[in-house]
């Protein structure tokens, strides 16, 4: 009888895979039919072997050379036929002109088991997220963004006394990821919040005790994310989530904490996102039959991923840009001297909000940084009816298409020589440039990054300071080794430099 019983399991084994394996088969089959230029998968795993042992960031590099000559090409994400789109031509009509056909992203929503992770801006899907888009904007109009700025200078001040304190006078080792995470921590505390504190001082404060978690890359938290992005499905099997029980409790207390104070005293603070977020709350149309909590979680939600994508893309981007600056001494000179001539002009302490848009150069060395290395490689779409890309092409519903950032930014033809960092190549661009979508660090369409005017001016409100203050002089090697549980794209050991004070 046990004979028996192993004799049928081992078929029923079998069975189910050699079904697996026909699936596979007939799913690795897509793009040939198709005659679309593609990448030969592997069993299983598609064309993503890679996971976990090296980034994504370095696998759309190398493949976006591979496939340079081509305005499309095929992978598979494990059996999922994915489209890749070179083409800013392309690009356009996904993003922009026929966005309605990509609306939302590929990546995995669990509502019912992640309320902040699968209801914020970044995540949440259609309808709901064009009203949460059309009322979160207005909180970065140009008016907020000067008192920001006003913030973010103190917390610029407090970054230079920390490098003094730490890296020159204590000789510490310098985890730049570290120093300007702390930093960016700082500045949302009060534009999320209504909070002053400061981590660069104290070396704590109650947003850092949990965003230096969130900031922090360990193998779990990259293998979530590597499946909330890239396989969806086994994200849900598995119900893996974009926050961290301990973030969320931390963040939904803290927002909590924040509102039950402001009704009890009466009191509000016009300037943070918390306050603008009451005020939606009041006035937000949920759908027929909404759970209890579905309006405080969509607020917390809006907190929670403003708080993680402030912090990760800026502070990401400003250890790049030190770490070329660093390598290009004549480029640091130029832009020491272009800060100078603004403060003489401006005959004050520092620059402020309408002084730093003033500033070409320092938008121009911002720019390059996110061209030759911006955060995530690739935006991500999923079709939502069948869409005529080309006359050749037919994108069916379900199919999920990458705009192929590291492709466009690496571009020869509008970029000559990509590998070397030329600030002249945005000299008079302005915070609102794509380039003719051939520079779409921050997005574009609907979905654009809409704090990317506040994350340019957090960047440069940091680097003016620090550039009047320090050199920067190179400390490790030239090529920054990317982390491999990073999602987006982050130096593995946090990247570093020598600051030499200026005299």
């Amino acid at each position: 009888m046990l004979g028996l019983i192993i004799q049928l399991f081992l078929v029923f084994v079998i069975t189910c895979l050699s079904v697996f394996y026909l699936f596979a088969r007939s799913k690795y089959g897509y793009w040939k039919k198709r005659g679309i230029p593609y990448e030969e998968p592997t069993f299983i795993f598609g064309n993503v072997s890679f996971l976990m042992r090296r980034s994504f960031w370095d696998f759309f590099y190398d493949i976006s050379k591979k496939y340079k000559k081509y305005d499309y090409f095929g992978l598979f994400l494990s059996w999922q036929p994915l489209l890749v789109v070179n083409s800013n031509e392309l690009a356009k009509k996904i993003l922009v002109k026929d966005s309605d056909s990509f609306q939302d992203r590929y990546s995995y929503s669990g509502v019912n088991d992640d309320p902040l992770g699968s209801l914020n801006l970044f995540s949440i899907k259609s309808p709901m997220w064009i009203q949460m888009r059309n009322e979160i904007s207005p909180m970065f109009t140009s008016s907020r963004l000067r008192g920001f700025t006003e913030l973010m200078n103190i917390n610029s001040e407090e970054l230079v006394r920390r490098i003094q304190k730490d890296n020159i006078d204590n000789k510490e080792p310098v985890d730049l990821k570290k120093l300007f995470s702390m930093y960016t921590s700082d500045t949302i505390a009060y534009t999320v919040f209504g909070i002053r504190v400061s981590a660069l001082k104290e070396l704590t404060s109650p947003l850092w005790f949990i965003t230096c978690h969130m900031v922090k890359w360990t193998f779990w938290r990259g293998f979530e994310f590597t499946m909330i992005f890239f396989l969806p499905a086994i994200a849900e099997i598995l119900k893996l989530k974009f926050f961290s029980k301990a973030a969320t409790d931390y963040i939904r207390q803290m927002f909590m904490k924040v509102v039950d104070e402001r009704q009890k005293t009466g009191q509000s603070n016009d300037k943070d996102l918390v306050n603008h977020l009451l005020k939606l709350k009041a006035n937000l149309k949920l759908p027929a039959g909404s759970d209890s909590q579905l309006a405080d979680n969509l607020m917390m939600a809006q907190a929670a991923v403003f708080v993680l994508g402030a912090i990760e893309t800026s502070s990401t981007t400003l250890t790049y840009l030190l770490h070329e600056l660093a390598y290009h001494p004549d480029e640091q000179e130029k832009l020491y001297k272009e800060v100078s001539e603004a403060l003489k002009e401006s005959g004050k302490d520092v620059l402020e909000y309408d002084d730093l848009l003033k500033v070409k150069y320092i938008t121009a060395c911002i720019f390059e940084t996110m061209r030759k290395y911006p955060p995530v490689p690739h935006l991500d779409r999923l079709c939502n009816k069948a869409y005529q890309l080309t006359d050749e092409v037919l994108v069916e519903p379900g199919t999920p298409v990458f705009v192929n950032i590291v492709g466009l930014h690496y571009n020869e033809e509008w970029y000559p020589e990509p590998e070397q960092w030329r600030p002249e190549r945005f000299i008079n661009a302005t915070d609102s440039d794509n380039n003719d979508f051939k520079f779409l660090p921050f997005g574009e369409g609907p979905r654009f990054c809409i704090g990317k005017r506040y994350g340019m001016m957090q960047i440069r409100t940091a680097i003016a300071q620090m550039i009047m203050k320090y050199k920067f002089v190179p400390d490790g090697p030239k090529q920054l080794e990317a982390d491999p549980y990073s999602v987006i794209l982050g130096p593995k050991g946090g990247g570093s430099v020598k600051f030499i004070p200026r005299t």
